[in-house]
């Protein structure tokens, strides 16, 4: 395989928070910011085995050309104030003077409130600038679609997070921030003080950065905190490596606000006439009922006759899946260990889900394999909404995400976080009256968080959720084409986000490695999905042929990415862009 597909990864964002004062002019090194981050000695010494792993799971611009991560989405997510005022690894790091790779002064200005979310995003979105401007990087823009770039990454934008969009200043819900920074020596070039409203901000953002050849494919409308000064959607929990209050969720759903700033979104124009319209919201970090509450938004606008390919398709940018149906999530909750839980003043709901089992493995001593349960990660009924939005799921290289076998599991590895308003909504038979109060022992005991353990997870764990994801499409959804099962599905990597990796792909350089895994194991984890899960024996036709299995390959670590970013008209073989397509009898799309 020549060429790789990342449906999300950040290529800058390690080397962006170790050079945060560093100003993005003409005269920077653009080297310092395509190579991997240094880290000092006595910053590798002190720090914990896994928070290297984390540091060194990168997709910096040389990963990317190694491992011929030829086209995918940068994502820019701003750092949150929660992350920065966390107790965690970041702030004993910072106190011990081995600062490198970090740098300080990024995480004053966050915590002390001294800029926007705006304007932290500009500043990591010059360093894209600088890079493009230097022919380190491609930027697809649908205005001119043009033929891939062949010398180096074809990337387009995601915004992860519509805190990116909140110009007041961090934490303050009166005071706005200002931008002339980006109006004299700047590589953006910012002639008027965005809107107020996040919606509004949005258009201005796509429209100046359309300015700057640079194109956006999606927007993650929430991300790991709430934010008091903009709150669009509840967030599903997800992380238990730091700890601050803005991480619980907060709220039932979708926001007014957000309701308005995803109509804007769906309302973008698209550059060409012959190009579908509207940005993509991506349900990754959603709570599940702000994703059912998107879900129903979605059928009301198909409701009021408009047609179903005006609108844009929904994707999942880096999950997991939870092995579930909705129903059955709810059937297994493991009501006895929920509790309400009042940590620093914030009420939520802990809960317990037993972990569906996805497979065994071996002979003798037999390793079980689950998935995640916890509602970051998707049920089968997002699956079916993203298929028949004829949308796209990029699978995650977070092992977090993706599961536990018997010999990594931790018996209190499934619990996570639910706002009150939500388990009442998705639980309202069961009162949180009668739940227990979580002691103040165990909440200390939570502290845990601030010292991940090591999971060295086994490749069946990726290959498990793949396999779901295929047997879901297959069998509760109504394809024309049954062939079609294997287009909706690539990878979302996450590299140069915290993760914990996959221990066969630390890195983007190392894709040919997870290319040679999932041809070997993907096999192995149908047929032991089949045999815990029931189904006939030929639903994975790729298992009995090679030809198949590495066509299905080929599909999920590219060919899916490809096509996908082509219908959207972000590129054109011939540099002409694509035709307008043939309307679609609504009749047809809803028959999925």
């Amino acid at each position: 395989m020549d060429d790789y597909f990342d449906f999300h990864f950040h290529p800058v964002a390690k080397n962006h928070l170790s050079k945060y004062g560093e100003k993005a002019s003409k005269e920077i090194d653009t080297k310092k910011f395509t190579q991997k981050i240094e880290m000092s000695k006595g910053f590798m010494d002190f720090t914990d085995e896994v928070i290297l792993r984390m540091l060194e799971s990168q997709s910096c611009v040389d990963h990317l050309e190694k491992g011929k991560v030829s086209l995918g989405v940068a994502a820019i997510s701003a750092l949150e104030f929660g992350i920065a005022s966390s107790k965690s690894f970041f702030s004993d790091i910072l106190k011990t003077g081995f600062a490198q790779p970090f740098d300080g002064e990024f995480f004053d200005v966050v915590r002390e409130g001294k800029v926007s979310y705006l304007k932290l995003f500009l500043k990591e979105v010059e360093r894209y600038v600088k890079l493009k401007n230097e022919g380190c990087l491609n930027f697809l823009a649908r205005e001119k679609a043009k033929p891939l770039a062949k010398k180096s990454p074809n990337l387009v934008l995601g915004i992860e997070g519509g805190h990116n969009l909140c110009t007041k200043k961090i934490g303050n819900a009166l005071e706005y921030d200002k931008f002339k920074e980006f109006t004299v020596d700047s590589l953006l070039d910012i002639r008027t003080t965005p809107s107020t409203k996040p919606e509004d901000v949005l258009k201005w953002l796509v429209d100046g950065l359309n300015l700057v050849g640079i194109d956006v494919l999606y927007l993650t409308l929430t991300h790991l905190t709430h934010i008091p000064e903009q709150h669009l959607a509840t967030h599903a929990f997800g992380t238990r490596m730091l700890k601050h209050p803005s991480f619980y969720p907060f709220g039932n759903g979708i926001s007014e606000l957000g309701k308005k700033l995803i109509e804007k979104a769906y309302g973008l124009k698209a550059p060409n006439k012959n190009q579908k319209p509207g940005l993509i919201i991506d349900v990754k970090h959603m709570s599940l009922k702000s994703r059912l509450d998107l879900y129903a938004y979605r059928k009301s606008l198909e409701a009021k006759d408009k047609n179903p390919q005006d609108i844009p398709p929904l994707i999942a940018s880096h999950v997991g899946v939870t092995g579930y149906s909705i129903n059955d999530w709810k059937d297994n909750l493991d009501l006895e260990r929920c509790s309400n839980h009042v940590d620093q003043g914030i009420k939520t709901i802990k809960i317990n889900t037993k972990p569906k089992a996805a497979g065994y493995w071996g002979t003798g001593n037999r390793i079980e394999f689950t998935f995640n349960p916890n509602t970051i990660n998707l049920m089968d009924e997002d699956i079916i909404e993203i298929v028949r939005s004829k949308g796209l799921i990029g699978v995650g290289l977070d092992v977090r995400l993706l599961g536990s076998d018997s010999s990594t599991a931790d018996s209190d590895d499934t619990y996570e976080f639910l706002s009150t308003a939500e388990f009442v909504t998705h639980f309202p038979y069961n009162g949180i009256r009668s739940l227990d109060f979580t002691e103040m022992e165990e909440i200390k005991k939570e502290e845990k968080w601030l010292k991940p353990a090591r999971k060295v997870m086994h490749p069946l764990s990726l290959c498990f959720n793949i396999v779901h994801i295929l047997a879901v499409i297959k069998l509760k959804t109504r394809l024309q084409n049954e062939g079609d099962f294997k287009n909706y599905i690539c990878i979302g990597s996450d590299f140069d986000g915290f993760i914990e990796p996959l221990k066969v792909c630390g890195g983007s350089e190392q894709m040919k490695e997870l290319e040679a895994n999932l041809l070997k194991w993907l096999p192995v984890a149908a047929k032991r999905y089949l045999e815990e899960n029931g189904g006939a024996d030929d639903l994975f036709d790729f298992t009995k042929k090679k030809q198949k299995l590495e066509k299905v390959v080929r599909a999920i670590l590219y060919e899916n990415g490809r096509r996908f970013l082509k219908e959207r008209g972000y590129f054109s073989e011939d540099g002409k862009g694509p035709k307008s397509p043939p309307k679609k009898d609504k009749t047809e799309a809803q028959s999925l």
